[in-house]
């Protein structure tokens, strides 16, 4: 089995797998057998699971001319979070790595644990998730009774085993004060940690907030609670505006590539050398396929890569007057790939993205393709005129609508064929006129014309409009 040294680790980049050796302190006999890799940040770090001594054990490697300070960094936030009064896997030993800048640290590796994340996603109930975030409540208040803080702070850092609550990540943990964190960083960190969420579960946090306090020893204050929702607000807006950015550019989710001529972004496990084919020449693989639409506006064909079906959509140009008022626009492409990492953030049912084509020249953008999952299923018009009582469907589309209102985003052309209705519940589709608006005043006039749009399908059907004029009354348009 092939050894690799801290030097090699860097070099190798992302093409690192397992299993593989590692050797500690220049010492032959100390040898670790790395089988599992749970995170791979390439020439910085690589978290994962190796065998010692015939054990398994949690690994983290720091590379690179940093290595030492957030290895450094991680005992100490480990100190932190045992000192808080709080379980963490136990740190067993750390040393540097042979031949080159890196360490590792060898941590007990808690079999079958489950982090809150995954329980969050599987609980079905209200009262499940209290639980869960009851639990969370606790962690993240002793935390800052003892002046500490962490600083990336959602439910993956948090696991159970055997129904014990242990906090990861040391990291990200930081002391703040040597006494009890003031009430400000506390609501912040706090907002920080409930922006993770989709929007629609914001209530949670008033429900929360009193758990917290009994924790922190406060009295409760009406105030608080005001100033936590909108400080949840702040940095929920960051963090989308952050995961939006990354969608056009380089890490570890994508992989993209820029040229004077080409811009090109596509989800890094889809990045197979049959979507590297589609991706140098999409034309062909559309001429090859299914053609579901061939209009002056889009064409659109179904193909199989890799053994999956996956969408192209490929913006056309009308005529020439079109082409000249789009040249220093955003391609309908480039909208429709941001619109559909914002649903994804926001956790609204739509399209899934997979690979983003932009031919240009400079900053004079051309021919686009937007490149999606197939979602198989009927579109609301056909499918909603077959049902006799469609209630769980009317009652999905309008949930659908009620997450665009809370977000204050328009569709632009909220027609019915633009969702579909797959197994999952509906999809909404045709992503390159939504907008996100800042003002109330422009969100409430584009929103009132999606709406209108939207009842226009259901003209022979009166009794569809009202269903969906009861269902839409809590919105305000």
């Amino acid at each position: 089995m092939r050894v690799l040294s801290a030097n090699e680790l860097i070099a190798a980049g992302r093409c690192i797998e397992p299993p593989f050796l590692i050797v500690a302190d220049d010492n032959e006999a100390t040898k670790l057998k790395v089988t599992r890799i749970f995170r791979l940040l390439p020439g910085k770090r690589i978290v994962g699971v190796a065998e010692v001594d015939g054990r398994q054990c949690l690994i983290k490697c720091y590379l690179g001319r940093s290595s030492s300070r957030y290895a450094r960094r991680e005992r100490v936030g480990v100190n932190l979070i045992a000192k808080s009064g709080l379980l963490t896997p136990r740190l067993m030993w750390y040393a540097p790595l042979a031949k080159g800048r890196g360490e590792v640290l060898v941590f007990e590796y808690l079999d079958e644990a489950i982090s809150l994340d995954d329980r969050w996603r599987e609980s079905c109930s209200n009262e499940d998730k209290i639980e869960i975030l009851t639990r969370a409540m606790v962690a993240i208040g002793r935390l800052h009774n003892h002046g500490a803080i962490q600083n990336d702070i959602h439910l993956g850092n948090f696991l159970l085993s055997d129904n014990r609550l242990y906090t990861i990540d040391g990291g990200g943990v930081a002391a703040r004060s040597n006494r009890s964190l003031a009430e400000g960083p506390s609501l912040n960190n706090l907002a920080m940690f409930f922006a993770q969420f989709y929007p629609r579960f914001d209530e949670f946090a008033q429900i929360m907030l009193p758990a917290y306090e009994g924790v922190r020893g406060w009295e409760r204050n009406p105030t608080r609670l005001a100033l936590l929702v909108r400080q949840i607000a702040e940095n929920r807006n960051k963090r989308k505006r952050g995961y939006i950015a990354k969608a056009f550019r380089e890490c570890t989710r994508f992989v993209c590539k820029s040229s004077f001529t080409r811009f090109q972004v596509c989800e890094r496990s889809m990045f197979t050398p049959e979507m590297e084919r589609l991706m140098d020449n999409p034309d062909k693989m559309i001429e090859c396929g299914k053609l579901l639409k061939d209009g002056n506006s889009s064409t659109i064909a179904l193909v199989r890569v890799a053994g999956k079906d996956l969408v192209i959509k490929r913006y056309n140009f009308k005529n020439r007057w079109h082409r000249i008022r789009r040249l220093l626009r955003r391609s309908r492409g480039w909208n429709s790939w941001m619109n559909a990492c914002r649903m994804e953030f926001l956790g609204i049912p739509s399209i899934k993205p997979v690979a983003l084509i932009e031919e240009r020249l400079g900053p004079v953008s051309g021919r686009a393709y937007f490149i999606t999952e197939y979602v198989e299923g009927q579109d609301a018009l056909k499918w909603l005129h077959t049902i006799k009582n469609p209630n769980g469907e009317l009652e999905a589309l309008t949930s659908i609508l009620c997450d665009l209102s809370e977000s204050q985003i328009s569709h632009g052309d909220l027609k019915a064929t633009n969702f579909v209705m797959s197994a999952d519940g509906p999809v909404i589709l045709d992503l390159d006129s939504m907008r996100e608006h800042r003002s109330a005043g422009s969100f409430r006039k584009a929103f009132r014309r999606d709406i209108d749009r939207f009842m226009q399908n259901w003209q022979d059907r009166p009794e569809l409009i009202d269903r969906f004029e009861g269902l839409l009354g809590k919105i305000a348009i």
